[in-house]
């Protein structure tokens, strides 16, 4: 699907981003930040708005590696809800494949593709549609930064970059930094990886970081059945596969490291139909989403692991007897 060059957004919350960035440089821009401060508190952020903001940055802090800089600032909380989907995957991998499905939350530009070949894990973006030098820097930056606090090594690094733009003026600097040849005026836009890093665990025991999952967790429990807790390890598991698509009672299973079969006798004993405790978790979920009116509902539905928002908004009416936007209007909380 194209989009046109104007519909092309960010989650706003990239701007928290360039703020920390003019903080820890200790920069003295009150008419940049005030600009900021006032884009932070709106809704999605158009890509030119952005493009056009980091240029602004470089006019008023001028160096070559502006972009890496500003990427060596990332926390997860700026990549929005896709960020914390990446701290509670298991392996880096999850995480990447995750970041890969839902990238759309943080931006729409180009899709990104994620794929292994031997020994080699390539992540990269399509180049029908160019972003900018500086952009392109902050997000390769930002994305082993990420990588790092994921893991918790600062040792990784890719194998190989192949980078649609020009080389920097400043001779090496991209190599410098990365650690690897760095492949420019390339056809492709591609990040490649030892496979081995793939399954490496996602060492995330900062408790601040966790603050979406707990509410994810209060949300799901509002209105479900608590007394049991086999339906509460289900429910767990049910969240934790929705992040990868749709909860299936397989895969579910599978999860939590038992039969389908098993796992289909414990909700016959307690009386409990599968898809009818999917969809309550769904309900629960989608109700707490719609309050967070940063949250589209292509978004909401990609969240709540929805095949597109359509069916979403199908769904939605069934449980709720409105749809979403309506619903969104009448439980508007201010």
């Amino acid at each position: 699907m194209h989009h046109s060059i104007q519909s092309i957004s960010l989650d706003p919350a990239v701007i928290e981003l360039l703020t920390a960035f003019v903080e820890e440089q200790g920069l003295n821009c009150p008419a940049y930040c005030e600009k900021l401060a006032k884009l932070k508190s709106g809704s999605r952020l158009p890509i030119e708005v952005w493009w056009a903001l980091l240029e602004e940055l470089h006019t008023l802090h001028p160096r070559p590696d502006l972009g890496i800089a500003i990427g060596q600032c990332v926390q997860p909380h700026h990549a929005g809800v896709l960020g914390y989907l990446g701290m509670y995957s298991s392996t880096l991998g999850q995480a990447l494949m995750r970041f890969h499905r839902f990238q759309p939350l943080l931006h729409n530009l180009v899709p990104t593709h994620f794929r292994a070949e031997g020994q080699t894990a390539i992540l990269g973006w399509g180049t029908e549609r160019r972003s900018t030098p500086l952009s392109d820097d902050v997000v390769g930056a930002g994305l082993m930064r990420f990588m790092h606090l994921l893991t918790g090594r600062s040792d990784l690094k890719p194998s190989l970059i192949k980078s649609p733009n020009a080389p920097s003026r400043h001779k090496g600097l991209h190599e410098q930094f990365y650690g690897c040849k760095v492949e420019h005026l390339s056809t492709v836009n591609e990040f490649h990886f030892p496979v081995s890093y793939m399954t490496l665990p996602v060492n995330t025991q900062d408790p601040s970081l966790s603050s979406l999952l707990e509410r994810q967790a209060e949300a799901m429990m509002q209105g479900l059945p608590k007394q049991d807790p086999l339906l509460s390890e289900i429910q767990k598991h049910v969240l934790a596969v929705m992040q990868d698509g749709p909860p299936e009672m397989a895969l579910v299973a599978l999860h939590m490291g038992m039969a389908e079969r098993s796992l289909y006798r414990a909700l016959q004993e307690r009386g409990v139909r599968f898809k009818e405790l999917v969809n309550s978790i769904r309900f629960e979920l989608a109700k707490d989403y719609l309050k967070e009116s940063t949250l589209s509902l292509p978004e909401i539905a990609l969240l709540l692991g929805f095949a597109d928002q359509s069916v979403f908004t199908r769904a939605f009416k069934q449980w709720s007897g409105e749809a979403p936007l309506r619903w969104r209007k009448s439980n508007r909380t201010y």
